[in-house]
């Protein structure tokens, strides 16, 4: 048995098996000055909530580790839910490996995973994780198009063969809008609202007709809570921000594909993955602004994980060959 782990900067999520629960939590803890640590969902409810004395700890960012020892921390109080005295990070480690990190993030990454306890750790390449997962033939002869929109960083790939191609990575992401909204509201209409209630808005957007959107926060002026009414504009600019920068980075890495495998792209087109590929108005922007079909994966949030759980499936089928061409090897 072993273990995977796609540690995302909103969700870490961790697997044992094809067809296993998925352990899925938020990638964030709060510590007390008694160091006391509360992590995962739980830590979540509080965020925005604490006291001074508490402090709220996201140990990713961009897709990169930036807190290691909260890193470690988040990481061992996850598996423990699952596996006692430790076993579960006993196990061989198979971890996803968002494109474009330098080798010292690389390293940062398995540094984190050594401390928590791992003894052997593997990465994949975590666009070929998302492909797999959702159900792309990788390793066929022929280009396949991943968008992975993330929390924390952006990434577009054309893999083929079982490898990348070519890949862009923009180390932000859906959460870096939200943290644009909640500073548009506090600047423009002097009112401090909390991150979930600018994403939930942000998921309806494309799917109804409001335009005008009601939500409770404190009055920066009197001190005081109320609600302030907040246009469409104003969550749907920044979107639409980002969705030119998807865009233009799914543009550059068709002009960079071979000959051989454009053909390929404009006949199947490109998966979203990832929780951007949720949000209706994305979508719409992309499938409206790009020359090639667009679907959305059936499972867009688990499709890194789910992938690195095919990668066991190979592995116990005693297909190390057909395996070991996936994996980096730490």
């Amino acid at each position: 048995m072993s273990m995977v782990i796609d540690f995302g900067t909103s969700r870490l999520r961790i697997s044992t098996a094809p067809g296993a629960d998925i352990v899925s939590e938020a990638s964030v803890l709060a510590r007390r000055e008694d160091d006391t640590l509360v992590v995962g969902d739980e830590a979540l409810k509080m965020v925005g909530r604490t006291p001074p004395s508490v402090e709220i700890v996201w140990p990713v960012v961009g897709g990169a580790i930036k807190d290691s020892q909260a890193a470690v921390l988040l990481l061992q109080k996850l598996v423990a839910k699952r596996f006692t005295r430790g076993l579960g990070l006993r196990m061989p480690i198979t971890m996803a490996l968002p494109a474009g990190l330098t080798s010292v993030e690389r390293r940062g990454l398995e540094e984190v995973a050594r401390a928590a306890g791992a003894k052997q750790v593997q990465f994949v390449d975590a666009l070929v994780a998302a492909a797999l997962g959702a159900g792309l033939a990788v390793d066929a002869p022929q280009g396949a198009l991943v968008v992975d929109l993330g929390a924390g960083s952006t990434q577009v790939g054309l893999l083929s063969m079982r490898g990348v191609v070519s890949s862009q990575r923009l180390p932000q992401g859906m959460m870096a809008i939200d943290y644009e909204v909640v500073e548009a509201i506090r600047r423009d209409q002097g009112f401090a609202v909390g991150l979930q209630s600018v994403q939930q808005v942000k998921h309806q957007l494309g799917e109804d007709g409001l335009e005008t959107f009601r939500l409770i926060g404190r009055n920066l002026a009197t001190g005081l809570p109320g609600e302030v009414e907040v246009k469409r504009e104003m969550f749907e600019a920044p979107l639409i921000s980002y969705c030119d920068q998807i865009v233009e980075f799914i543009r550059s890495t068709i002009e960079t594909c071979p000959p051989e495998l454009v053909g390929d792209i404009m006949d199947h087109g490109a998966v979203l993955v990832g929780g951007g590929a949720n949000s209706a108005l994305i979508r719409r922007e992309i499938e409206s602004r790009v020359e090639v079909p667009v679907a959305v994966a059936e499972n867009p949030d688990d499709a890194v994980v789910l992938g690195l759980e095919k990668m066991t499936e190979y592995s116990s089928h005693n297909w190390r060959n057909k395996a070991k061409s996936f994996l980096r090897t730490s």
